[in-house]
This record gives structure tokens, sequence and C-alpha cells, in this order.
């Protein structure tokens, strides 16, 4: 009876720790997944080609996702998306970074850089 017992307990506590592994491996590639992902190393005009909406609405979508001046911004493909990342100081003059996903205009990652 104990061994039955045994049994069950450790058959519960596997079925409670595999949903557990797997969230923790889902949480470690938290990387925003972007709707353009470029193969090698694409050139500013192969980027450039490949990019759905235009600098000046990632830009437009940058500034709505963190008010402030931007300081910076490109086309780079980062993390294998496509994307704009943008500088932005904010009023309370922190430097914040900003990810827009290049083929629609999506917010990827907004990162708090370093203070300036």
């Amino acid at each position: 009876m104990k061994t039955l017992l045994l049994s069950v307990v450790a058959a519960l506590g596997l079925l409670v720790l595999v949903p557990l592994s797997q969230v923790s491996a889902k949480e470690k590639d938290a990387t925003p997944r972007g709707s353009i992902r470029p193969k090698g190393k694409p050139t500013a005009t192969e980027r450039a080609a490949l990019a759905k909406i235009s600098f000046q609405d990632a830009y437009a979508a940058a500034v709505a996702a963190v008010p402030g001046q931007v300081t910076y911004g490109e086309l780079e493909v980062e993390d294998g998306n496509l994307q704009y990342d943008f500088e932005i100081i904010t009023p309370s003059k922190k430097v914040i970074d900003v990810s827009i996903d290049a083929g629609n205009g999506r917010v990827l990652d907004v990162d708090e850089g370093d203070d300036e």
C-alpha cells in the first residue's frame, strides 16, 4: 500500500514539474518575434526594400509608445528581426530604447538604457 501511495505522489509531482519546466523554457525565449525575419546579413539597401513601413511611420509609433525626443534611429536586423530601433530621451531625462517591427509597426521592445 505504501508503495502504491508513493508511486501516486511521485506521479503527481511529475505532473506539476513538467508544466513548470515548460514555462521556464518559454520565458528564456522571451525575445519578441518580428514579422520580417531576413536570412543572413542584408545590406542597408536590402533592409530598406524588405521594410513594409516607412521610417516616419516607425518614428511615430516609437514616440507614441514613449513620448520624448528621438536622438537616434536606424533600420537593422536584431535577434533575427527586421526592426527600427530608436533612442528616446524622455522629459524626465531617461534614455529609452524602442524597437518597432519593420513589417507591421508593432512595438517589439521598450528597454531603459543609460541615464544621460
